[in-house]
């Protein structure tokens, strides 16, 4: 009956003619595959339709288009092809800033759209310094004559606004304006003059620069024709067009339309969703969680040979083609996927090609994908999912200068594009002359707020060192690190001298980072005005001292004693300077006129111990805080409140300006913010009482250190438990506790988008429970097994070249693979209570 009712559905349409093998059935209309099901099996039980339809985006049919079929084969043509022209600025450059749009007055950009060409939309980038209530009008024009006009509301900050248009537009010259602003709204804008067609506009004449816009045009470039051929559980599909057209398409989009329900929790076919999870050849992973709730996935695939599309049920497609990329768009009831391929010559044509493969349904990922082990085969199935939603997701390089840091230890200790992409990073991330090691990429500061603001960060410097370490660490790539010697020791320098590092702590170097309220942020924590002496900056310059002495080692410098001398000096001025004996733990800032910052930071204090800052009675105190003091919720709740994470602060950072209800006014402690946050109510941004997930690695290393095994086991049990639930700790707003994550919009968690240093978080398996440490002896391996587990282990680590397995047990430990030259590489040795192993350097071959 079942087969009967998929027969009734799938019977052709007028005009179309129907492909079908025991793996894949489908309709070919048009230039459209229509209504497709696959058996992963072969068996011809074709239950859930896995698309729509699929059709390029770019190629429509004409009256004359005709669909022919030869057995397993169909051919449609001739079909018309559009071109993309793209007209555009791109805003991740240096000598960009936020153009701030005052009240009563108007900013703009000219374009100009080629001959030949149409477009239906204009897309501008506004920012609104964290805000999600402001308004303004967004309206186009054409020799003085307003064609469209749209009010935004509600804008996200650094949100991409389209204004669409009723029917297409041809070639021409055309304004977009920004009026009427309600709230802060600004526009991303640039310095320089990028765009040789166009200006920026204030008041309707011309201005400095350029501001970000995106324009997608398109232009006919003559006839195409696509052929579909079916043979077992694979349908290639080719697209041709004459080579001669004057400018066709180097890439292909196609457009793949899925059932889906965007609102809720519900991941399984009952809900209409198809698909489980999407990973590809080049480390990249997307769950279908993290899609939930959202309108886009905020992130895309690039540069792929093959995307596996894991399915809820019957088969996982499987596509393959050339420099393939692939972005979801989102809507209440369908997903749509956004294939795009890329171009060949062949002769006299040029081609797309690509193919969908029916693979057996099956919980699977590749070989190049690390996974953990361990004798909790349950937790060993979580735990590997949430290392690869959190690990996977983002490209390699996935940030600039803040990351630096932490995407190695995340990424490094594997082979693959992930290690690639981040040594790559490495290896030509900007640095000024005098040793300045930028925040942002390209731009030297940091983009919130911009120009005409200093807002770099001087926390960088150590990081980019200590990444360097890191990696070099993991690959023993003695030619990577002497390549970066020069940088490294110019960077360094640029702590000890000029950030005054020499004396013990490091001080900011700018008029504008002073610790002051209402100044501008020196860390990762953007909207806290850190500045003068911070205490997480410092933190991590107090690391890099270490870092730099070994790679000095390492690139045959004698030892000095001066490092050592340093750090003890270092040390002790931290003590000194950020103790505060009495609340029993590290403040976050000593702003430039002396004022002292306190709001509870567990970030600062988590992460000054990790590095070896404090000692085990600091420890005691700073845990016994976090785990019994009030917060300003009035209860103990610096881990119940998210479970995931502790609380960022446990002291609320008030309100402040003329929007602040009375009683902020009149808190006691003073506000310190950044002075264009106003602040919120206590726990609703992630920076004053909400939590990122990222710091719970900081934790859980320090927990193992200083209270043993089992006390971090409970706190990461509790973190397994809290990613178990429905959303797994991902998707868009309310996750399934009720909260709200900081995505485009501010919010009071941060764990997934846009947040790459969340998959810290189960490397602390990696490195907390299994103890697994590159070293320049070689690597050392010291379990710390909880009391809950008989045996840890990991699969896939890279080191030296050296591919291996590592499984650890109370008292022993087993190390199995291939040498660096393919010889294989077996090692059981016996280890003791609270020891470890060694595999020396040498055994790497």
């Amino acid at each position: 009956m079942i087969l009967a009712m998929a027969s009734l559905v799938l019977a052709p349409a007028p005009g179309s003619v129907e492909l079908r093998s025991g793996h894949v059935r489908c309709a070919i209309r048009g230039a459209a595959i229509e209504r497709l099901y696959l058996d992963g099996a072969g068996k011809g039980r074709f239950g859930m339709e896995f698309a729509r339809d699929i059709r390029p985006e770019d190629w429509e049919e004409r009256p004359d288009t005709r669909v022919a079929r030869s057995g397993g084969t169909a051919t449609v043509g001739p079909l018309r092809v559009w071109l993309r022209r793209h007209i555009s600025t791109d805003r991740a450059s240096q000598g960009t800033y936020p153009h701030l749009l005052e009240t009563g007055q108007r900013i703009g950009q000219t374009f100009r759209v080629p001959e030949s060409c149409i477009f239906t939309s204009v897309s501008v980038m506004l920012p609104t310094w964290h805000t999600a209530t402001s308004a303004a009008t967004l309206a186009l024009y054409r020799d003085g004559k307003r064609i469209a006009s749209r009010r935004l509301v509600n804008v996200g900050d650094n949100s991409w606004q389209a204004l669409g248009l009723g029917a297409p537009q041809g070639p021409g010259r055309y304004m977009v304006e920004l009026s009427d602003p309600k709230g802060q709204i600004g526009w991303w804008s640039r310095e320089a003059d990028v765009y040789a067609d166009g200006e920026a506009t204030i008041e309707g004449q011309p201005a400095a620069g350029d501001r970000t816009l995106l324009v997608d045009a398109r232009q006919d470039v003559g006839p195409g024709t696509l052929t579909y051929r079916l043979s077992g559980a694979t349908l290639s599909v080719t697209a041709r067009q004459p080579a001669r057209q004057p400018a066709a398409p180097n890439a292909m989009p196609w457009r793949w339309r899925a059932s889906w329900m965007r609102d809720g929790y519900d991941c399984t076919p009952a809900a209409g969703v198809v698909f489980s999870r999407f990973f590809t050849d080049t480390q990249r992973y997307m769950p279908v969680q993290q899609l939930k709730r959202r309108e886009t996935a905020g992130l895309a695939f690039d540069g792929c040979r093959w995307i596996e599309m894991e399915g809820n049920r019957d088969a996982d497609p499987r596509v393959e083609g050339e420099a393939m990329h692939l972005h979801w768009e989102l809507a209440a009831r369908e997903m749509s996927l956004r294939l795009d391929t890329g171009v060949r010559a062949a002769g006299a044509v040029r081609e797309w090609r690509w193919t969908l493969r029916a693979l057996p349904r099956r919980d699977s990922v590749p070989d190049s994908f690390p996974r953990f082990t361990c004798s909790d085969l349950a937790l060993e199935r979580d735990l590997n999912r949430f290392w690869w939603e959190r690990a996977f997701t983002y490209p390699a390089p996935a940030g600039p200068g803040a990351w630096l840091e932490w995407m190695p230890t995340m990424r490094c200790w594997f082979a693959g594009p992930q290690r690639d992409g981040e040594m790559r990073q490495l290896r030509t991330y900007p640095m000024t002359q005098e040793g300045y090691v930028h925040t942002w990429g390209d731009t030297v500061g940091w983009p919130f707020p911009g120009p005409p603001y200093d807002t770099r960060h001087f926390d960088v410097n150590a990081r980019f060192i200590l990444g360097v370490w890191r990696s070099f660490r993991w690959t023993g790539d003695l030619g990577f690190l002497r390549g970066q010697a020069g940088r490294l020791r110019r960077a360094m320098r640029y702590q000890l001298d000029t950030l005054k590092g020499r004396d013990g702590l490091i001080v900011t170097a700018s008029k504008d980072v002073t610790g002051l309220h209402r100044g501008v942020g020196n860390n990762y924590w953007d909207i806290l005005p850190f500045g003068h002496l911070d205490a997480y900056a410092n933190a991590v310059f107090y690391a890099s001292l270490t870092a730099m002495e070994e790679i000095e080692r390492a690139l045959g410098e004698p030892p000095s004693r001066d490092w050592a001398d340093l750090r003890l000096r270092c040390h002790a001025a931290y003590d000194a300077t950020f103790w505060d004996e009495g609340t029993g733990r590290y403040i976050g800032c000593v702003d430039v006129d002396g004022g002292r910052h306190d709001y509870g930071f567990t970030f600062v204090n988590l992460e000054a111990l990790h590095y070896g800052l404090g000692d085990a009675a600091k420890a005691a105190r700073i845990y016994r805080w976090m785990e019994a003091g009030l917060t300003s919720s009035g209860k103990a709740d610096t881990y119940a409140r998210w479970v995931f994470a502790p609380r960022a602060t446990t002291i609320h950072n008030p309100m402040w300006g003329s929007n602040a209800p009375a009683a902020e006014l009149a808190s006691p402690r003073p506000p310190w913010w950044h002075f264009g946050w106003l602040g919120t109510p206590y726990g609703e941004q992630c920076q004053d009482g909400g939590a990122i997930l990222y710091t719970s690695y900081f934790d859980l290393m320090d927990r193992a250190r200083y209270f043993g095994a089992d006390n971090a086991w409970k706190r990461f049990m509790a973190i397994m438990e809290r990613y178990r639930m429905p959303d797994r700790l991902c998707g868009g707003p309310p996750l399934y506790r009720g909260e709200t994550p900081q995505q485009e919009n501010p919010g009071t968690v941060g764990v997934d988008l846009p947040f790459p240093e969340s998959g810290l978080v189960p490397c602390w398996f990696l490195y907390g429970v299994l103890g697994v440490e590159p070293t320049p002896a070689g690597l050392r391996i010291a379990p710390r097994l909880p009391s809950a587990l008989t045996r840890a282990g990991v699969r896939g680590i890279d080191w030296r070249g050296m591919r291996v397995t590592v499984t650890a047990t109370r008292d022993s430990v087993r190390v199995e693979g291939r040498r660096r030259d393919g010889r294989p590489y077996r090692r059981t040795l016996r280890i003791r209570p609270g020891g470890g192993a060694l595999i020396p350097a040498a055994d790497a071959g």
